[in-house]
């Protein structure tokens, strides 16, 4: 009787000592599962984000969308969101193209002019290579739109095609909608007078709406709102899928001149790299499979695909490797793009 009492007293003593580890365990494993996303490497550190385009801009709804996320994911002690409005992602670019070796500074942006102004000979991108940057994940590839104001007398492409004049263009600066726009209008025959100095999409939104433009290309999420106000009308998609919402918006590779289908259907392939993180050239490769592992972690949180859904702004992963891939492929197969790009730039100039 002595030995079963003993017995049971040692028990109940293992047992009160490992109380403690054992309710704390699940804590402990989260906190440890969200640092190691990245594999600890940004574990209390600050990350600093570099939006292309303002604060109301669609760059930065999406980076605003994942901060709590990607901290979550990474272990970050911060995640900091600094707007960076400038050449229609240029400046940003620039700026992560030229940050010390170490430096805790992501660009957020699209790809798509990483690639594009370089083939235009765009002044501002003189001085980087694209596929020397190290791309990091994309969170969305939205459908490009062309709308024009919901009082214009334009009512479809066919109208656009038949102005006796250029259709003119609210531009930010050089960036994929300036370049989408050059390449739409040869394809389809229509001159473009683009009018550069906006800044932002919010800006040239109400230029179109005010009618002191005639209309201008943004993300799908962006043109949402306006378009179910009845303040934009959609008549033109650059994507591979209609939408499902607007099937009568026609597709731009649906349209054009045979000629001039791979050309469109290059750009769109080029466009569809989209809102992505990018890091500099000479990012540590720690520091990059870290950061992609913590965007891959980020995007599919369950908390995070909830919201996106709530609030309209679908996400569309892609890896930081296969988008590496995807973007030195791209370099070398758009420069038949070139041509027309130099001179869209040159109009302007």
């Amino acid at each position: 009787m002595k030995n079963k009492i003993e017995q049971t007293r040692r028990k109940l003593v293992i047992a009160g000592a490992m109380a403690p580890l054992v309710l704390s365990l699940p804590g402990r494993v989260m906190a440890q599962s969200q640092a190691q996303a990245g594999g600890g490497y940004y574990k209390d550190k600050v990350i600093i984000i570099n939006v292309a385009g303002g604060a109301s801009g669609g760059h930065a709804r999406f980076a605003r969308l994942l901060q709590p996320y990607l901290q979550k994911h990474s272990g970050a002690r911060e995640v900091r969101i600094v707007n960076m409005p400038g050449g229609g992602g240029l400046k940003a670019a620039n700026h992560i193209w030229r940050v010390k070796p170490g430096s805790p500074e992501i660009f957020f942006g699209n790809v798509s002019t990483l690639i594009l102004a370089p083939l235009a000979g765009s002044a501002g991108a003189q001085s980087f290579d694209p596929v020397k940057f190290h791309y990091l994940g994309r969170v969305t590839s939205e459908p490009r739109v062309l709308s024009v104001g919901g009082k214009s007398a334009i009512k479809s492409i066919q109208d656009v095609q038949k102005l006796k004049r250029p259709f003119v263009f609210p531009s930010q600066g050089t960036d994929e909608d300036f370049y989408t726009m050059a390449v739409l209008g040869d394809a389809l025959g229509f001159k473009v007078k683009a009018v550069t100095g906006y800044e932002g999409n919010a800006d040239t939104s109400l230029a179109v709406i005010k009618g002191d433009g005639d209309g201008h290309i943004t993300g799908w999420s962006e043109s949402l709102g306006p378009i179910r106000s009845g303040d934009k009308n959609p008549i033109l998609m650059v994507t591979s899928q209609p939408s499902p919402d607007y099937p009568n918006i026609p597709i731009a590779t649906n349209i054009v001149p045979a000629a001039k289908r791979a050309t469109v259907q290059s750009m769109a392939t080029i466009l569809e790299t989209h809102r992505s993180y990018i890091g500099p050239p000479n990012m540590e490769p720690q520091a990059i499979a870290a950061f992609r592992a913590a965007v891959s972690a980020a995007l599919s949180d369950p908390e995070l695909l909830a919201e996106s859904k709530k609030t309209e702004r679908l996400v569309s992963p892609m890896d930081g490797v296969t988008q590496q891939k995807r973007v030195t492929e791209l370099a070398k197969t758009s420069a038949s793009l070139a041509p027309i790009l130099i001179a869209a730039v040159k109009d302007i100039q």
